[in-house]
């Protein structure tokens, strides 16, 4: 057998929609870009990895020897990852960051729903984002090698712990997910379909990513006294307990 007969016509339409698609993920990164440089919210944010984006397909695997059991010539997640560059230190490019220095880092996906190994098909497209504090066993470790593990390996069915007012948290688990991460997580999602304005995006994601970020940050600066872990949690950072989420949805300790 070669070609199926309807195919090579429905690919055409498929491939316009996909490329406006694509289209419309670029504009919404270069606006994530523009705003998240700005500290309206406490913290500015700085993308590493360049232009590029982290990507679940990224060649033309005409063999079995790919990561995915499937047929993926296209990239259902897409994402980037972003650092507080007040904790880059001065000379060194963003992605050679030390991920100890560096502590909190910030992540943005959207991802097409379905496809996924670990997950069951969404509802619709969606915009997974949120704040991680990742522990690698070298703390000299580069935030862009970080980034990459992070991508590869996050396991939300395996490692969520809680939910509240929209968030979902919980820990890495180390070598249980296939790398040495620890530390802990917070996670939103939201539907592509209510992110089609400015105001939306900002509403959606960009402040309530960068309000996390900065009661994350505040959090480890000014600890209060009381804060426990989270529900189950693991060890603590240092001698300092793990932020938690309060049941508004707040970080116990975060002084917000």
């Amino acid at each position: 057998m070669t070609f199926r007969h309807e195919v090579p016509a429905a690919a055409v339409d498929g491939y316009r929609a996909l490329e406006q698609y694509f289209t419309d993920v670029r504009a919404f990164f270069e606006v994530l870009n523009v705003r998240f440089s700005i500290p309206e919210y406490g913290v500015s944010l700085k993308p590493i990895g360049g232009q590029a984006l982290f990507s679940n397909a990224n060649s033309y695997l005409l063999s079995d020897d790919s990561s995915y059991p499937f047929y993926l010539w296209l990239p259902t997640w897409l994402g980037r990852f972003y650092l507080d560059p007040t904790t880059v230190p001065p000379g060194v490019p963003g992605d050679d960051c030390p991920m100890g220095r560096a502590r909190l880092m910030a992540f943005v996906w959207p991802w097409l729903g379905f496809n996924d190994a670990y997950l069951d098909d969404a509802d619709e497209p969606e915009c997974w984002f949120g704040v991680a504090e990742p522990r690698p066993s070298d703390p000299e470790e580069r935030a862009l090698d970080t980034a990459e593990k992070i991508f590869q390996f996050f396991r939300l069915e395996r490692t969520k712990e809680l939910e509240s007012d929209g968030w979902t948290t919980g820990h890495f688990r180390g070598r249980d997910i296939g790398c040495d991460l620890r530390g802990h997580w917070f996670l939103r999602r939201v539907p592509l379909s209510r992110l089609t304005t400015y105001h939306e995006i900002e509403k959606h994601v960009i402040a309530p990513l960068g309000e996390q970020f900065h009661r994350m940050k505040t959090a480890d600066a000014d600890p209060q006294p009381g804060a426990g872990p989270l529900p189950g949690s693991g060890p603590l950072l240092g001698d300092r307990p793990v932020p938690h989420l309060d049941g508004a949805g707040r970080i116990d300790g975060a002084g917000r």
